[in-house]
């Protein structure tokens, strides 16, 4: 099944190292966290994930360029995919949110601090949510070398929001930022791949 999703939509014959694993997690159920090195195929993870899940899949993202790449690569594949920031006009936005209000958008890409947006917390709570993604999760730690303040209140924010399941992605994380990240998600030892 897993297979065919990949191969269907991405064209590959098979997965990379690691990624079948986080993969399989996220689809049973399990929050997971990847740690693979840059170029490793670590967006592959939930952009196979989101196909296989009923609602939306919601990706937190620290870099508008990061999301700019990922969008083209996913609309490129026929994937509905979309982005909200701070680069669209009040009616793209309102455009977009109608979507993923109406199930249009298996996709949301955002930027942490669209989630400070009281307006846009209000709308995302009413949408069904499978999964929060997180990029560049080492962000989350204290301990992470590029802190960002935002990133901290991402465990409150899935608690609020409702969303069962997390996958942490990174290419940086000591082992402190490890266990930060595993107790803040709740993710067991077993899905950090």
């Amino acid at each position: 099944m897993l297979q065919q999703t990949l191969k269907n939509f991405f064209g590959y014959d098979q997965f990379r190292e690691g990624q079948e694993a986080v993969i399989s997690s996220i689809v049973s159920g399990h929050s997971s966290a990847a740690i693979f090195p840059t170029g490793s195929g670590k967006s592959l993870c939930y952009q196979v994930s989101a196909l296989h899940l009923s609602d939306l899949t919601l990706v937190v993202s620290p870099l508008l360029a990061l999301i700019q790449d990922q969008l083209a690569f996913l609309q490129e594949k026929n994937i509905p995919a979309a982005k909200i920031d701070s680069s669209m006009s009040v009616d793209e936005v309102r455009s977009t949110m109608a979507k993923v209000r109406n199930g249009e958008i298996k996709i949301l890409m955002i930027s942490v601090e669209r989630l400070k947006n009281e307006r846009f917390r209000r709308f995302i709570k009413e949408v069904p949510i499978s999964l929060l993604v997180i990029d560049e999760a080492h962000c989350i730690s204290e301990w992470g070398h590029n802190f960002r303040p935002d990133y901290l209140k991402l465990p409150q924010y899935q608690q609020e929001l409702n969303i069962k399941q997390a996958l942490l992605l990174t290419a940086t994380a000591t082992p402190a930022v490890i266990n930060d990240m595993q107790s803040k998600f709740a993710i067991a030892p077993n899905d950090i791949v």
